[in-house]
């Protein structure tokens, strides 16, 4: 009896203090691994999952401050899963003609149809999700798409008819919950199931994806190579290189600053590139992670000493320390107690990093698609339920190095600073205190050990000047504010 109370009371203290999309993928998991007594009451189980998850997407999206990467994640789980389910509950007919299907296959034809258009209506009549589910299909290798294109296409509304006559004829039991031979007992009219919208408004969302994505690209391959001087100033300090490496602890996030190159002044912040700290085979085994699966793709790059993993302008790579830490500054935080968590959690992020590996650079800098990523965007994406400060440029959610470096100064934040490096060919590098780091990255150290946001706060004020005219003063007030995440 006791330990039924301990359980309940750990149940309602999760349920309390999980996230939504902890909740979500939880529910995920459980329709997953649970024994249903029916594959379509299974099947139901997804789809419903996959529905409250749209429906929930589209509040979050309009009301979010700060994105979250585990968000991408669900969605591409919950259709991946639906899109297996629905083929195991066809598998049995999927090659049959209509003619030749039973009442319970004609009337799990129906629920097919009318899940997968409930779905597709959800996901589809809003531009911000159709964008993601749109990303997503080819994350999938567009098997998302040939899903919906085949499942709603136009033969199959051409079919529901001789279907519908099939479950009747053979006074199927159950025929009333499927709400296309509902809507055909009362004489309503069918033709929104199995319906694909061409969504015409996308083309020109499209183009201007398109055209700014060309001059990003053009940009970063003209001022990519350009660099002067004779490297970074860090370079040269064997004591600070050797601190910094002995610091360094699995899945720290980590900071280069080249003033030595031009694309470092023409990304907007201080740090224009972050990476991950893989971990070096030791402390891995340390973790007991060493041996799995999920480290494969990882495992001979760890051990040839190429533990930086990263995005760059022509794809995934694997650094060495010595040679990456050519730079003028360095910095890293980490994920507060993120070693402390499952070994299943652990290998969560490892087997999404692997899940980058293939994958080509976002010119788009678009944080809510993952066909295409950049930097920051591995982390975001492979780190799971946290959130991130993010932006909105050219009408997308982007998240940005610097975005990454500010948010151990937000309110409760589950970030913590652990370095700041600046280096000095003549004098050596110097490590920096946290409060330094927090004046640098634009926030006010405040007495509780807590930081506020520096801004200014502008209006335009009317000034009489000679003769009678006005003339317009931008009047600022410098102000600081919490952020929170």
């Amino acid at each position: 009896m006791n330990f039924m109370k301990l359980l309940i009371l750990f149940l309602l203290c999760f349920r309390v203090s999980a996230t939504e999309f902890q909740k979500f993928e939880k529910h995920l998991e459980y329709i997953r691994t649970h024994n249903y007594s029916s594959i379509n009451k299974k099947h139901f189980a997804i789809y419903q999952h996959t529905l409250n998850l749209g429906s929930y997407s589209l509040d979050y999206l309009n009301t979010r401050q700060n994105g979250n990467g585990l968000f991408l994640e669900l969605i591409k789980e919950s259709w991946r899963s639906y899109i297996k389910i629905t083929k195991e509950l066809q598998a049995d007919h999927n090659l049959l003609k209509v003619s030749e299907l039973t009442g319970e296959q004609a009337l799990n034809q129906l629920f097919i149809i009318e899940r997968t258009q409930s779905l597709y209506n959800t996901y589809m009549d809003n531009k911000q999700t159709r964008v993601i589910l749109k990303d997503q299909s080819l994350v999938l290798e567009n098997k998302l798409k040939s899903f919906l294109e085949t499942t709603l296409s136009s033969k199959v509304r051409d079919r529901i008819n001789s279907i519908i006559k099939i479950v009747e004829r053979n006074e199927v039991e159950n025929k009333f919950e499927s709400i296309i031979f509902t809507k055909y007992s009362n004489k309503e009219a069918l033709n929104s199931f199995a319906n694909l919208d061409a969504h015409v408004s996308d083309f020109f969302s499209r183009l201007l994806t398109i055209s700014t994505n060309s001059l990003s690209y053009s940009f970063g391959a003209i001022a990519g190579p350009i660099e002067w001087g004779d490297g970074g100033q860090l370079r040269n300090d064997r004591a600070a290189i050797d601190k910094i490496y002995q610091e360094l602890k699995p899945l720290d996030i980590i900071f280069e600053k080249k003033a030595y190159k031009l694309t470092d002044y023409t990304i907007p912040g201080y740090w224009g590139h972050n990476a991950v700290w893989l971990g070096t085979k030791e402390q891995l085994i340390e973790l007991g992670i060493w041996e799995s699966k999920e480290l494969d793709p990882f495992r001979d790059r760890i051990e040839n000493g190429q533990s930086i993993f990263e995005m760059r302008k022509w794809g995934i790579t694997f650094a060495n320390y010595e040679k990456w830490i050519n730079m003028d500054a360095y910095a890293s935080i980490r994920v507060k107690g993120i070693l402390e968590k499952s070994k299943e959690d652990l290998l969560k992020i490892f087997r999404i990093f692997g899940e980058q590996m293939d994958k080509s650079y976002d010119f788009g800098f678009n944080a809510d698609t993952s066909f295409k990523i950049t930097c920051s965007e591995v982390i975001y994406l492979a780190y799971g339920d946290y959130n991130w400060p993010t932006e909105r440029i050219f009408g997308r959610n982007t998240i940005s190095p610097n975005g990454m470096a500010e948010a151990i100064f937000y309110k409760n934040s589950p970030y913590q600073f652990v370095s700041y490096v600046t280096g000095d060919e003549d004098k050596g590098a110097t490590f920096h205190s946290k409060e330094y780091f927090a004046n640098l990255m634009g926030f006010n150290a405040k007495k509780d050990g807590s930081f506020k946001k520096r801004y200014n706060e502008c209006r335009l004020k009317y000034k009489r000047i000679r003769r009678g005219s006005i003339k317009l003063i931008n009047h600022c007030i410098k102000k600081e504010k919490y952020l929170s995440l």
